[in-house]
């Protein structure tokens, strides 16, 4: 959930008006009629919480950026293409300058030194940042929490904050012409709000330089150059052949290579060393095809109970694609996990005391290997995936994008895991196994976790 503080201007230069609610800036220019819903809707392409610039997000939040201008007759917002790999203040100063010189305002000549110090001490505290002292006139501070990137941020104070916009008119306030200068800064994991704490905390400062030499980190000139050089696409949506952490799927469902299925029992479970290796062997296969290293299994990984196994492969298959593991299992999320495994079935939602959750289900699976190979590789259009028709749809690849979800950085990650040996019951496989995995985040205490990751995680 987005926290903000309400936006202060320190210095205020005289003006004049009516009393009340304004419903425009100082510089005349008016307020949407309400809150602008982002279309698309850019969350469902960035991660849930923590910070997030990767091109997709950015370019999903970019067209619903450019959705909100065109209804104020604004032209789309022209980004460099270097823009995801810049840092939160320089985006934000980008954004900002943007929405301001495509209405006809100034820009500001460039972030801050002094400034930048002071935008950091207002994110370090999850607050508006201290009066920048005598050396600026009109300065004006925010603060927003739980914001992935500067493009976000922009969008919500320029389009997403009414029906005051205290937000929109500083940013669109008219401090002047000549040496206007911003302070931006992010700490990453700085928010206290309730449900935020430990996530991202952006605080700006606007203000006109006393000195016109004011010392620059990053210029407006140095910006447009690179905006010459190339520009963000904006994407409508993120692309249906990717998860959310931006992953892609395979092409094509993956042939087991070797096939490992004689090498197994064919009813039932089966973790004999013959099976486990060949289902082993087909994995780092598949994986390679992916450009990911081999995977590398703990000692005695064919002794492990089924759910450590899937615990054990399916952290494997995140962090060595760079994604953070699940901590643990727990007590709760495997009777979650438990109650999809009985039920032949997805396990249900784990509740309210959870952020964000996947569930997966797998039967007839001699092992955790043989399970995970099939949520991973073989789980697109002509799959035994049961939502994934074979013209393909929604349900395509969903296991894979369950086990490869953007859980975020706020809370813990944590799993569960359940096999019912005689569980499954559809037609053909009656009395088969039933394997059930549960992830979620959650900022609330977890409880005991056994087994945790520590447990099985090599160096």
């Amino acid at each position: 959930m987005r926290r903000l503080v309400t936006a202060v201007l320190l210095v205020a230069t005289a003006c004049s008006g009516a009393a009340g609610h304004r419903t425009e800036s100082a510089t005349h220019i008016r307020d949407p009629a309400k809150a602008v819903d982002p279309d698309p809707d850019y969350t469902l392409a960035c991660a849930p919480s923590g910070v997030d610039s990767h091109p997709t997000c950015i370019e999903v939040t970019l067209k619903a950026v450019d959705n909100a201008r065109a209804k104020e007759h604004v032209k789309p917002m022209a980004l460099p293409s270097t823009f995801p790999r810049l840092g939160a203040a320089e985006q934000l100063f980008i954004v900002v300058n943007r929405e301001r010189v495509d209405r006809g305002l100034p820009p500001f000549a460039g972030l801050s030194a002094a400034l930048n110090q002071v935008a950091q001490r207002g994110a370090d505290a999850a607050d508006l940042p201290p009066d920048p002292g005598d050396a600026y006139l009109d300065a004006a501070t925010e603060w927003l929490g739980a914001v992935p990137n500067g493009l976000d941020a922009g969008f919500y104070w320029m389009y997403g904050e009414g029906p005051k916009w205290e937000d929109r008119h500083l940013l669109l306030d008219d401090y002047g012409r000549d040496n206007l200068v911003m302070g931006a800064a992010l700490n990453p994991t700085a928010d206290n709000s309730p449900g935020d704490q430990g996530g991202p905390s952006l605080a700006a400062v606007f203000a006109v330089a006393h000195d016109p030499n004011e010392p620059l980190t990053y210029t407006w000139a140095q910006a447009l150059a690179d905006t010459e050089k190339g520009t963000v696409r904006p994407q409508p949506a993120p692309p249906a052949n990717a998860s959310a952490s931006h992953i892609p799927d395979p092409p094509a469902n993956v042939a087991p290579n070797p096939d490992f299925v004689p090498s197994c029992a064919p009813t039932g479970l089966d973790s004999s060393p013959a099976c486990v290796a060949a289902a082993l062997l087909a994995l780092n296969r598949a994986r390679a095809a992916e450009g990911v290293k081999p995977m590398a299994l703990p000692p005695g990984f064919g002794q492990l109970s089924v759910a450590d196994q899937l615990f054990v492969a399916i952290n494997l298959e995140r962090v060595d694609r760079g994604l953070p593991p699940a901590l643990g299992r727990t007590a709760a999320l495997d009777r979650n996990a438990r109650a999809g495994a009985d039920a032949a079935d997805d396990p249900p939602d784990p509740g309210d005391d959870y952020d964000v959750s996947d569930g997966l289900w797998a039967g007839g699976s001699s092992n955790g290997l043989d399970a995970v190979y099939g949520f991973m590789y073989d789980d697109g259009p002509g799959s035994t995936n049961l939502d994934c028709p074979a013209k393909g749809g929604p349900g395509c690849w969903g296991h894979r994008h369950g086990i490869l979800d953007a859980f975020g950085t706020v809370g813990t990650l944590l799993m569960g895991a359940a096999v019912n040996p005689t569980g499954d019951t559809y037609p053909g496989d009656e009395g088969g196994t039933s394997m059930g995995v549960t992830l979620a985040i959650t900022t609330k205490a977890p409880g005991p976790l056994a087994p945790t990751w520590s447990q099985f995680a090599r160096e």
